[in-house]
């Protein structure tokens, strides 16, 4: 793979690529009955380590993929494309779910986020992986 053609500026184009790579994995993830109801028994520990194990593998993918030097700015350009992938998969996460009415934000505010976690964490491995393929 030639890294020279590499881009690490994030552009819209990105953004778009994120979006529909995590729709890839969110969607099948959110329609199935054990993701709602392991979001109402699983502790909110858990669920952040769930969130933990997703921003790990998104930031060793990122910075394999895209910023391979070890300056501070390549650090900062990893950590901004990271939370970026991480943030709107979120984002897409807990549209899907509010879009198939099992996003329970005012009645079941917790289990809202830990649904969303859980269904963003193979949306956010399917984001990265979309996102590496345009460059």
């Amino acid at each position: 793979m030639n890294t020279t053609r590499r881009r690490h500026t994030f552009q819209s184009r990105d953004l778009a690529e994120i979006i529909i790579g995590s729709l890839v994995l969110a969607f099948p993830v959110a329609v199935t009955e054990e993701v709602w109801n392991m979001s109402s028994e699983i502790s909110i520990t858990r669920a952040l380590l769930i969130s933990a194990g997703s921003l790990l593998f998104i930031s060793f993918f990122v910075r394999t993929t895209y910023f391979h030097e070890t300056t501070l700015t390549s650090s900062k350009q990893t950590a901004v494309r990271v939370l970026t992938v991480y943030f709107v998969t979120l984002l897409v996460s807990a549209a899907t779910l509010y879009v198939i009415d099992k996003l329970p934000l005012l009645d079941g505010t917790l289990v809202a986020l830990k649904r969303t976690i859980i269904v963003a964490f193979p949306a956010s491995f399917a984001a990265t992986a979309v996102d590496s393929l345009g460059d």
